[in-house]
Formats: structure tokens, C-alpha cells, sequence
């Protein structure tokens, strides 16, 4: 599994094509998380990881209770990642393909359509609305993810080409699938799709292939719903309108709509649908939901076509349904009513209908005709009365849409469009003119509200939009000047995340252009940035991993000055606390370790392991000074240590050996250069040099010296496979080789056979103990610290030996053999003063000794 630092991966969530989601632990802050990671095999590819820094952008700017929050976004080698909300309820629809009850469905839907229009004010697309990408939180609301395809609506860069498609095609809609230009209403048909799906229980449309089910998205007419469904028609039908002005306009009108729905299921208006799906899924299993050419076209939710009284055509259509939410209402409304007579207590309702109801409806109807009659006898009159010219009718219009807001746009149907084709018809008109600087001024004041929620790109068009239409002033240009000064600080501010996120991929973080300064003067020009105040956790987790590195390395100087700068940039970072006690906690160990390695220096000494290889008095000497170059107890040390190597070089000169007493002279005087003893020993050596060099200068051996020397050979070599190396004197191993010495200094023979004398008294040592021979063991260490002083061997063979010591001193004291108990504690303390097993002993033999009235 991949390592992203400051996040510990639980398990995968999800793979897609692009990325894989794992649920992880962001670890800063103790939360779990939704971390979506790119796959590296796509970094051939820029755009890729384009995109994936896109969505991350997008959804930091996007905060909604329906949309998934952006906790984090970084790069980590070859991996880019978003650290996302985690949503523990999963896909608002299961793979199972069931239908979800219709309370559940248009919550959802209505949730979703909030956010929806959320990002449309904030200038955004999804572009890919589909059930994996709603999910559910444990209290059962849904929130919109995967902006990996977002777009801004009025962005002049795009990450496909002219006519590309991109998106789900069962979800896809007309104008998506055809490649053409796409606003937020796009993402309704997308929403009116999933709707379709949880009701129902599968998308409408089904083909062999992507393209075929884009074509019948575009088409084939907008799919009936189930009849125990088709009060719910006209919500489906004001989503999945093939045209886009034949929509909902906005996720807020959607909304709007869903929620009276709602309200008229939950107050008992409507029956049927407020609970799970099973009364109508045999329905739905046996509906036919593929589309056939030939199924009549829905009835269209466009405003009435038809002509005046007059019968002349209109100059152009009216205003569609959709995009007044009165009017979709009054429909929907109209709708439901209908459907709740007709599936209602039908029985019960037929006197009334014979009844005064009959009668109402009769004299209703009179009414109309005579009114009728009357207005169509008098019709020419009342034309009379009435403005009847093209340009009052473009006027109202232009005025109804400027006090509904829909200020500009491209379908005709906008104040700045409508009054803009009042002038057409009459340059002159006060009105029109008039008409276009209120929508000017009214573009102004979007604007600021544009630049005050940080839509910087919206404020700048509506700014030019409105300078089109007033022609400049002092109010324009001031405005005009925020906008750019805006503009101006977004872009500084994106150069310098982009620094600051190279200075930390490069590890530079406290530099004057460190990644530290960097985030925090984005912070200081736009406090409420998220990808900051990521940038800036990144940096302090980063800093303590430097300072957890330094407190391992016992570097207490770097790890303060690590812990230093976090608390600097993050006070309130949740791992100071454990860091510093991390400092305290080694201060404390490093003293009891030093303290701990004195003693044991110092017991080496005692027990003659000055200086050597391995664990020695010298080693743990200069551990201590290397952690505390002013420690005096570890200077005395080192002193004693170089006054024991004057001693065993005053040994290898007195036995001859120039070369080991010139190396542990020099050992001395590299530790302690001032000590007084070094002078005398350096006269010995020069003394043994000359002798030596008296001794190469003798003259040739007679036979009878040749002779005496074999003898003393081999009378050497005897003595060694006795045991008899250093005792007793005369007759042993080591004097019969020096004598031979004596006569030919430079006598092979001997000079092995000294060599091999360590090496035979460990042997003889690791057989005294098998035969539990103590005292031999004993004397064959002596006879290798006396042979061979800096032998590594010796401290192991101490530590076996006291060992061996130990076990027969807790036998005796089980054998009541006190005295002898003590006698072996009192040798294993001498070989191993340090031994754990000591103290332990020494108490059993005082408790021995009271019992046994020996106190």
C-alpha cells in the first residue's frame, strides 16, 4: 500500500480509471478521512494532474452543507491526492438496482439540487452527476463529490477540446451528449436522471454503446413514470426537458419545486408515497422503460404559442414556464390535485359530484359563455383600449425580467437583451434607455456581490458588462479597480501557493523563502484560504518529523528549534505537547545513560578491561565526553585508563615485545598526554630497542645452541598440551618459548608457538568450565590477560566465568553450603561487578545466614 506522510491508510473505499479512495487516518488531527490518490500511471499525461489540482480548487472554494468538504490537497512523489470529508453511508443507490422510497428520493434530490444551485452562483459546472458521486452521511444527508470534471461557466480555458464529450453518458445531458456549450441546467438533467433511477430503479435510456444511448438522450422524449408515480410527472418532465429553457433554470427553483412535494406527502395530500417502494414495485418491475420513436412527444412546458386576438403571430415566443417558478408550481400543483382525485376515496366523492358541486360547475360555465360572447362582440372596442404595439410588449417583458433579475443572458429572454431590442425598434425611447442602466447599475451591484463572496471571475464579467452599458463613470471604474486589484492579489496569491508547495516538495522550510513564509503571507492576504492552512500543516508535520528525527539522534538542540517553529506557525498544533515531553523524556534518560555508562566505565576499570576492542573502559569513557565534553568524571577516567596502558606497555617491554608496548604507549599519550609515567616508559622501550638491536647483532649459533634451543621447543610445546602456560615459573609453556627467544630472537618456532598460547588457554578455559573446574577457568583467564591484555575475548570469558560462579552459589546456598555460596559470589563480583544476578543472590545468601542464626 502507498505511504502519504501525515495520513495512515485503513483500507481502499473505491477504484475508478483516474483514482483510487482509501479510508485513512489523518493522523494531525485524529480524523478519518476520504483520501482519493491519482494513479501515477497517468502522470505521462499533465492535464491529468491538472485536472486532479482543478477539483481540489474547485471544492475548496464550494462550502455547503451538500457538498463534500476539502480538508487537503498535496503531491507526494509520484502521487497527487485530496484529503475529502468522509461519507461512512456510501452511493446514494446500491448496486442491487433497487428503487428507494419517494420521501427518501426527493430529499436527496432536493439536497443535491441546493448544491447544484450553490455552484451555479458560484460560476461552476459539475458536468458529472450520477449516483457515485452523492453520497450519504450517517444521519442520512447527501452531498455532491468529484469536481475532477468541473468547469467554471465562464472560464475561457478548457481541459478538453472544442466538441469533446466529457462525462457519464446514461447521465448525460442533450447538449452534453452532443458536445455543444453547457450551463448549470445541465446538471439538472443529470439530477432529473438519478431521480428517474431511485424511483424507478434504472436509467431510462439503455443501448449497446456510449453512443447510442447519447443519441436517444437527444432523441427520444422524457420517459413516463409508473402509474403509481405519475403525480411526480411534471418534476420529472421540468428536469429532463430536452431543451435547456424548457428546465428548471436553477438548483434553487428545483428545489423549490421538490419541497412542495414534499409538503403535500408529509400534510397526507398525497397517498401512496410516503413510505417504502414494495406498493408499486411490481409496476416498476414490469414497466417497459425503453423508449420507442414512435411514443408521443410530452407535452411541452414552454409558455402558450398561440396568437393574439388580433391573429397576427407574435414577434417572438413567450416566456417559458420554467423559468418563472410561479407558474411551474401553479402546473405542478394543477397536477397533483388531479392525480389525488382521481386515486382517492373515489366512491365516496360521486353524490358530491351529483350534487351542488354539478350545479356550481354549470353555472360556472354560463358565466364563461355569456363573458364570452360579450368580449367577442366587443372585441374591437377593447382592442382599442389597449397599447397594441410590438415595442410596449417588448418593453413589459423587458421590465418583468429586469424585477425577476434576469439581468443578461443569451436566449432572448433577459432585461439587457429585451430592452437592447426596444432600442432596436426605437433608438430613441426613453424607456429602453432608461431600462439599460438600471440593468447596468443592477450588473454593478451583482458585481460587488460577486467580489464579496470571492467569485472574482463573475464580478469581472458583470463589471464589463455593465460597463457596456453605462458607458464608464466614476462608479464603474471604481469598481473596475477592485475587480483588478482582486484579480491581482488571486494571482499573487496562486504564485505563491505554487511556491510555497515547490519550497516543501525541496524540504525548504524555514528559509526566508522557506514554504513557512510562503503559506503564511496567504494567509495574511486572504486569512480564510484553505489550501494555506493545509500548506501550513504540511509544514509543521513536516517539522515535527524533523524534530521526532533529532530527538531519536539525541540532537536536543535542532529538535528545540524544530518544536520552536512550529509553535511559531501553529500554536495550537496537537503534537507539541507530546514532543516536548519527547525532550524532557531524553534529558532525563540521557542522564541516568550517562550516569549508568560511568559506572560501568569505571567497573571495567577495576576489573583490568581498560582498553581494547570492544565494550571497554576507554569506549564507554569517550561515549560519555562525545554526549558531555565537559563530564570531569569521564576526563579522571580516561586518565586511569592511559595509566593502565603505561602499565601493560612497561609488560610488553619487560617481556621483550617493542611493537605492542610502542602501540599502547602511543594509545596513552593520545588520551592523556601530560601523565608522568609516559617518560620512564618511553626510556624502557628505547632500552628494549637498543637490546634488540644487541641481540640481531650476535654472532652465528653453535650446534650445541641449536640443540639446546629444539629442546627448549619442544619442551614448550609439551608444557602447552599440558596446561602448564604460565605456571609454574620455569617449567611452563610461556618461559620455555622466552628462553628459546633468548638464545634466537627471531626463531620461528618460538615466535608461533608464543602466538598460539591465547588461543590454547581459551580452549582450556571452555573445557575447565564443562567440567565445572572453576578454579582452572579462573587461572586460564589470568593466563590470557597476562599473554594477551587487550584479547577481546577476556570480557566474555569474565561473564561466563561469573556466571558459572553464580549458579554454584545458588546451588550451595539450596545445599545449605553458605559459606561456600558466599565464597562464589565473592569471585563472580570480582569478574563481573555489574552482573543483575548479584544483588538478587547476595539477598538469598542474608536470608540463608538469619535463617540459620549465621547473621
Amino acid at each position: 500500500m502507498i505511504e502519504i506522510p501525515g495520513y495512515r491508510l485503513l483500507r481502499q473505499l473505491g477504484r475508478g480509471g483516474m483514482a483510487t479512495v482509501y479510508l485513512a487516518m489523518q493522523e494531525s488531527v485524529d480524523r478519518e478521512v476520504a483520501l482519493k490518490v491519482m494513479s501515477p500511471a497517468l502522470l505521462a499525461d499533465p492535464n491529468f494532474g491538472e485536472r486532479f489540482q482543478r477539483e481540489a480548487r474547485i471544492a475548496a472554494r464550494l462550502h455547503h452543507r451538500h457538498v463534500v468538504g476539502i480538508h487537503d490537497v498535496g503531491r507526494q512523489g509520484d502521487y497527487h491526492y485530496i484529503a475529502m470529508e468522509y461519507l461512512s453511508a456510501g452511493p446514494v443507490l446500491s448496486k442491487d438496482g433497487q428503487p428507494r422510497s419517494v420521501p427518501f428520493a426527493l430529499r436527496v434530490i432536493r439536497e443535491i439540487a441546493t448544491a447544484l444551485g450553490y455552484a451555479q452562483q458560484k460560476g461552476f459546472i459539475h458536468r458529472d452527476v450520477k449516483p457515485d458521486n452523492i453520497l450519504l452521511r450517517d444521519d442520512g444527508s447527501a452531498a455532491l463529490t468529484d469536481f475532477g470534471i468541473a468547469r467554471a461557466s465562464d472560464s475561457a480555458t478548457r481541459m478538453t477540446r472544442t466538441g469533446a464529450v466529457v462525462g457519464t453518458p446514461h447521465y448525460m445531458s442533450p447538449e452534453q451528449a452532443r458536445g455543444k456549450q453547457i450551463d448549470g441546467r445541465s446538471d439538472l438533467y443529470s439530477l432529473g436522471i438519478v431521480l428517474y433511477e431511485m424511483l424507478v430503479g434504472r436509467v431510462p435510456y439503455h443501448a449497446e454503446d456510449s453512443l447510442a444511448v447519447g443519441i436517444m438522450h437527444i432523441t427520444q422524449p422524457v420517459p413516463k413514470l409508473p402509474e403509481a408515480l405519475e403525480v411526480l410527472q411534471p418534476l420529472v418532465d421540468g428536469l429532463l426537458a430536452k431543451e435547456a429553457e424548457d428546465r428548471f433554470q436553477t438548483g434553487h427553483d428545483a428545489a423549490t419545486a421538490i419541497a412542495r412535494y414534499e409538503k403535500a406527502i408529509a400534510s397526507g395530500e398525497l397517498e401512496g408515497l410516503d413510505g417504502e417502494p414494495e406498493g408499486f414495485a411490481r409496476d416498476v418491475r414490469s414497466m417497459d422503460t425503453s423508449v420507442s420513436p414512435a411514443t408521443p412527444p410530452m407535452p411541452s412546458m414552454r409558455a402558450s404559442r398561440h396568437s393574439p386576438a388580433d391573429g397576427t403571430p407574435r414577434a417572438s415566443r413567450a416566456e417559458p414556464n420554467l423559468g418563472r417558478l410561479d407558474e411551474i408550481m401553479a402546473a405542478t400543483d394543477e397536477h397533483i390535485l388531479r392525480a389525488s382525485r382521481s386515486g382517492r376515496h373515489a366512491a365516496a366523492r360521486v353524490p358530491k359530484r351529483r350534487g351542488g358541486a354539478w350545479i356550481a360547475a354549470a353555472v360556472v360555465v354560463l358565466v364563461l359563455v355569456v363573458a364570452g360572447a360579450a368580449t367577442w362582440r366587443n372585441q374591437d372596442r377593447l382592442r382599442a383600449l389597449l397599447p397594441n404595439t410590438e415595442l410596449n410588449t417588448v418593453l413589459a417583458r423587458a421590465q418583468q425580467a429586469l424585477d425577476a433579475g434576469r439581468l443578461s443572458g443569451s436566449q432572448g429572454d433577459s432585461a439587457r437583451e429585451l430592452f437592447q431590442q426596444a432600442r432596436s425598434i426605437d433608438p430613441d425611447n426613453d424607456l429602453a434607455r432608461s431600462g439599460l442602466a438600471d440593468v447596468g447599475r443592477r450588473l454593478l451591484d451583482d458585481a460587488r456581490a460577486a467580489l464579496a463572496r470571492d467569485d472574482v471571475a463573475t464580478a469581472s464579467r458583470l463589471v464589463a458588462d455593465a460597463r457596456e452599458l453605462l458607458g464608464g463613470g466614476a462608479e464603474v471604474d471604481a469598481l473596475a479597480k477592485q475587480v483588478g486589484d482582486r484579480q491581482s492579489q488571486g494571482d499573487e496569491i496562486e504564485g505563491l501557493l505554487d511556491q510555497a508547495r515547490q519550497a516543501l516538495a525541496a524540504g525548504r522550510l524555514l528559509d526566508k523563502d522557506g514554504a513557512a513564509a510562503l503559506y503564511g503571507r496567504v494567509s495574511a492576504a486572504d486569512p480564510g484560504n484553505a489550501l494555506a492552512r493545509a500548506g501550513t500543516g504540511k509544514v509543521a508535520e513536516a517539522l515535527a518529523a524533523q524534530a521526532g528525527e533529532a530527538i531519536d539522534k539525541g540532537d536536543e538542540a535542532t529538535a528545540m528549534a524544530r518544536i520552536e517553529a512550529i509553535a511559531r506557525i501553529v500554536p495550537d498544533h496537537p503534537g507539541l505537547p507530546e514532543l516536548r515531553a519527547r525532550v524532557t523524556r531524553q534529558r532525563e534518560d540521557a542522564a541516568a545513560a550517562l550516569e549508568a555508562d560511568l559506572a560501568k566505565a569505571e567497573a571495567h576499570l577495576r576489573g583490568g578491561r581498560a582498553s581494547g576492542a570492544g565494550d571497554t573502559a576507554q569506549a564507554l569513557f569517550e561515549s560519555v565526553l562525545a554526549r558531555d565534553r565537559d563530564n570531569v568524571r569521564a576526563r579522571a577516567g580516561l586518565r586511569r585508563v592511559a595509566q593502565a596502558l603505561v602499565v601493560q606497555a612497561s609488560a610488553a617491554i619487560d617481556d621483550g615485545n617493542a611493537d605492542a608496548a610502542e602501540r599502547l604507549l602511543g594509545q596513552a599519550e593520545r588520551l592523556s598526554p601530560e601523565l608522568a609515567d609516559l617518560r620512564s616508559a618511553r626510556v624502557g622501550l628505547r632500552e628494549l630497542r637498543e637490546r634488540v638491536a644487541i641481540a640481531a647483532a650476535r654472532p652465528t649459533l653453535t650446534p650445541a645452541d641449536e640443540q639446546r634451543l629444539q629442546r627448549l621447543v619442544a619442551d614448550a610445546n609439551l608444557a602447552a598440551d599440558n596446561g602448564r602456560l604460565i605456571e609454574p615459573p620455569g617449567n611452563c609453556a610461556y618461559d620455555k618459548f622466552r628462553a628459546a627467544l633468548a638464545i634466537d630472537g627471531g626463531n620461528t618456532a618460538a615466535l608461533t608457538g608464543l602466538e598460539k598460547l591465547p588461543a590454547r588457554a581459551r580452549d582450556l578455559f571452555d573445557a575447565s568450565l564443562r567440567d565445572g573446574d572453576l578454579p582452572r577457568a579462573r587461572g586460564m583467564i589470568d593466563a590470557v590477560r597476562q599473554l594477551a591484555p587487550s584479547d577481546a575475548s577476556l570480557g566474555g570469558m569474565n561473564e561466563r566465568l561469573a556466571t558459572a560462579y553464580l549458579d554454584q552459589a545458588d546451588a550451595r546456598i539450596g545445599a545449605n553450603e553458605g559459606e561456600d555460596a558466599a565464597r562464589a559470589i565473592d569471585a563472580a563480583r570480582q569478574l563481573a561487578p555489574s552482573s543483575p544476578r548479584l544483588a538478587p543472590l547476595e539477598q538469598k545468601l542474608r536470608a540463608w545466614r538469619s535463617a540459620n542464626g549465621r547473621g
